[in-house]
């Protein structure tokens, strides 16, 4: 049996680090936003900067093993990380001893060939990674992925575009729209938290983009559609070409059967993001796409989408990509 050498992370040299734009300034932390505005964020937003969600680990290695030294600083509810190998799935690992550095082995005994590896990082758990284990003799390098296109699909919204619900990080549906398209792709969503604020919409302006997708879902709240609108400027002001996705709330089976909350959200939200964007697209806004969420997820859909008749399945994720994607190909071409 080979020795196992552990190599620190984070090491451009040896693992390319893809969905974190500010990692460069960040690292080692794993966080979506920078870590020094963070504590001037909304209290909704900064609790989940932490979280990874989209991010991804990127390597090329002929290693038999493959391993990662990991200290989880909160609980993963048996959600953890996810490999890719050759651009197919093979495992997920879950950390569930927090705040202990621990040895994550992701594969064992494979055959000395040299495999294209990517790592999901996990979308609701906050992380470290202090090495990268592999064979002794093993080359271990950085994998410098070939995109469709040269900037990522940049997704902003709540916990749907989060990824609650999903068994695990490669299942959101961003992650599914990544793989298929083979585009880069950024995910912050916040759970509760899509509500357009102006200084995470500022964060969101920062980066460079193929198409923004918007999916801000129920946690937008009772909010009117001035957020929205401003939200909309924003981004066209700073982007004038790039594509705009804005994607109104999918069913649910909480809103049918009676007046509640999430009944409530999800028809203002509807209402009012409608509003905003046919309000922008009569002010001279081009390039800006409507996508009725009940069309992506439908009422005839749910038995079997949704474990909690809110949140999708692995099987919600996936329909809602697929129906999703035709419209990507189009706007982003």
């Amino acid at each position: 049996m080979s020795t196992t050498i552990w190599h620190a992370f984070p090491d451009k040299t040896l693992c390319n680090v893809c969905g974190l734009p500010w990692f460069n300034d960040n690292q080692p932390l794993l966080w979506r936003f920078p870590k020094d505005v963070v504590d001037r964020l909304p209290t909704g937003v900064a609790n989940k900067v932490p979280f990874p969600s989209g991010g991804r680990l990127l390597m090329k290695s002929n290693t038999t093993a493959l391993g990662l030294k990991v200290t989880a600083k909160t609980g993963s509810n048996g959600k953890g990380l996810d490999i890719y190998i050759n651009g197919k799935f093979n495992k997920s690992v879950a950390v569930a001893e927090v705040d202990t550095e621990v040895e994550m082995i992701f594969y064992s005994e494979f055959k000395p060939e040299e495999r294209e590896i990517a790592i999901y990082l996990p979308y609701h758990q906050e992380i470290e990674i202090h090495a990268i284990g592999v064979d002794a003799e093993a080359t271990l390098q950085p994998l410098e992925p070939v995109f469709q296109t040269p900037l990522p699909i940049v997704f902003y919204g709540s916990s749907i575009c989060q990824g609650s619900g999903a068994t695990k990080p490669g299942m959101t549906y961003s992650a599914i729209i990544g793989r298929a398209l083979g585009i880069d792709f950024v995910n912050l969503g916040f759970g509760g938290a899509g509500k357009a604020e102006p200084k995470v919409v500022e964060l969101v302006n920062a980066i460079p983009a193929s198409c923004f997708v918007f999916d801000l879902g129920r946690s937008y709240g009772l909010q009117d559609s001035a957020p929205y609108k401003a939200m909309l400027h924003t981004i066209r002001n700073n982007h004038p070409d790039t594509p705009i996705i804005c994607i109104l709330p999918i069913a649910s089976s909480r809103e049918i059967y009676t007046t509640n909350p999430d009944h409530d959200r999800s028809t203002h939200t509807r209402a009012v993001a409608r509003e905003a964007v046919e309000t922008a697209l009569s002010e001279g806004i081009s390039n800006l796409h409507l996508v009725d969420g009940l069309e992506l997820l439908t009422f005839d859909d749910l038995d079997g989408i949704s474990p909690d008749g809110l949140h999708p399945s692995d099987l919600g994720y996936n329909t809602i990509a697929q129906r999703l994607i035709p419209m990507l190909k189009q706007v982003i071409g």
